[in-house]
């Protein structure tokens, strides 16, 4: 497999440094040419947002990855989800597992429209290294994303490399988030405390 991806050029959406470090690895190695985006309007707040992105700045200038930068969009995020809550208000009681799914959906939209765009080969994401993240659901939606704009989803099971990529990055000094992101996975984290 890896002959056939060498030189082509490949969309890495990347959810915190931490999650992309094996990542960036793997790719690299099979020779394909990254380059990444950072497009999460989800992250709360603001000074997290400039944290994580501040741990992917330094990772995509130690491993040679060209960083593209949308605008934090909070906005984006909460009026789909608003917009989302109000057509399934009967459902509550799975609304954490639909939010995840409009998250997804958000983003990895985002990465495939911009990967078609500007000649991306295919795209992909670092959330796929997560076990807390829901790996069929984001082989799903990555894959509805790609035909929806005629780019393909690269989908890999990283799980394997997870706590690899976690040490890496403590190697680097950067930060291992201790939340998915959003306002609902800080709630989540400190009821699960309690």
């Amino acid at each position: 497999m890896g002959r056939m991806l060498k030189n082509k050029k490949i969309l890495l959406h990347i959810c915190c440094a931490s999650c992309a470090a094996y990542v960036i690895e793997f790719l690299q190695k099979e020779g394909l040419k990254v380059e990444a985006i950072f497009y999460n309007p989800n992250i709360h707040g603001e000074q997290e947002y400039k944290n994580r992105l501040r741990d992917v700045e330094i990772l995509c200038q130690k491993t040679g990855v060209h960083l593209i930068v949308p605008p934090y969009d909070v906005k984006a995020y909460f009026n789909r989800l608003y917009n989302y809550e109000k057509r399934h208000y009967r459902s509550i009681e799975n609304l954490p597992k639909l939010r995840c799914a409009e998250c997804y959906k958000l983003r990895l939209n985002y990465v495939a429209r911009y990967a078609k765009k500007n000649g991306a080969d295919m795209f992909t994401t670092s959330l796929l290294i997560s076990p807390y993240q829901q790996q069929s659901l984001i082989w799903q939606i990555g894959a509805e994303a790609g035909n929806k704009y005629s780019v393909p989803f690269y989908f890999r099971d990283w799980r394997k490399g997870y706590f690899r990529s976690m040490h890496q990055a403590r190697n680097m000094g950067l930060t291992v988030p201790k939340y998915c992101g959003c306002v609902y996975s800080i709630k989540e984290r400190q009821e699960k405390k309690l």
